[in-house]
């Protein structure tokens, strides 16, 4: 995983993998900064892992072995990275074990310096960022990308009609193109088309009660999405009527 840190002196820009790096050496009273950062349902990013590294044989991780096994078999045996948010935004390895001191200190830091985005609402949260950043998404540059990555607001709801009808035949694999409003289908180069666990059946409990504190984490990030709108809706306006000026 890797953060866009921005500081709002001379809006300097870091891409980090290490977050604590930035929380413990970057930021200071007089230069404060943002961590940008995109959040993913835990259990459906352990369901992305599972199959992706049976198949990615370009990766060090490559895992050709899974493919034989069940996904509740290898959430069990086979997963070292349970309960990761929690471990990669408080600083410990893989292999450390974390509690609930741990979940208190990664929903501080990323109450105190995050602006979230959800995988779940990628054009609302790209669309977040590119305020903080400054950007234009309204330019025709920007609504070309948009467009490219999130599709014609028209098409969609015309997709969406077609799909209605044969909603509970393709209920149980989404492919790369089904995924495109989230960031996950067509356009996106590193889309991983595989099935999806159904909320609540028996193999997404598991893996969900595996990584009991990142569940824990998500649900309160996606409060915090909730929350954050109100203050970024009032920093665009602010932008807007500094450009009227």
């Amino acid at each position: 995983s890797y953060y866009l840190v921005l500081f709002e002196i001379n809006r300097l820009l870091f891409i980090l993998q290490d977050v604590n790096f930035a929380t413990e050496h970057l930021f200071d009273p007089d230069h404060k900064g943002r961590i940008l950062a995109l959040f993913r349902n835990p259990v459906d990013r352990a369901v992305s892992k599972f199959y992706y590294l049976q198949t990615a044989t370009w990766e060090r991780t490559y895992r050709p072995e899974w493919k034989d096994m069940g996904i509740v078999e290898w959430a069990t045996n086979h997963n070292l990275d349970e309960n990761f948010i929690v471990k990669k935004i408080v600083g410990k390895k893989l292999n450390d074990p974390v509690d609930i001191a741990d979940l208190i200190v990664a929903k501080d830091i990323i109450r105190r310096h995050f602006v979230v985005g959800l995988m779940t609402d990628m054009e609302e949260s790209i669309s977040r960022f590119n305020v903080i950043l400054g950007l234009n998404f309204e330019d025709t540059k920007g609504k070309a990308c948009k467009k490219q990555f999130f599709g014609d607001k028209k098409e969609k709801k015309g997709d969406k009609k077609e799909k209605k009808g044969d909603k509970e035949e393709k209920k149980e694999e989404v492919t790369a193109d089904a995924n495109a409003e989230n960031g996950e289908g067509e356009g996106n180069p590193g889309a991983n088309p595989h099935p999806t666990l159904e909320e609540g059946s028996p193999e997404y409990n598991v893996i969900a009660e595996r990584n009991a504190l990142d569940m824990i984490l998500y649900n309160y990030i996606t409060l915090l999405f909730s929350e954050q709108k109100v203050v970024i809706d009032a920093y665009a306006s602010m932008q807007e009527q500094n450009v009227q000026l």
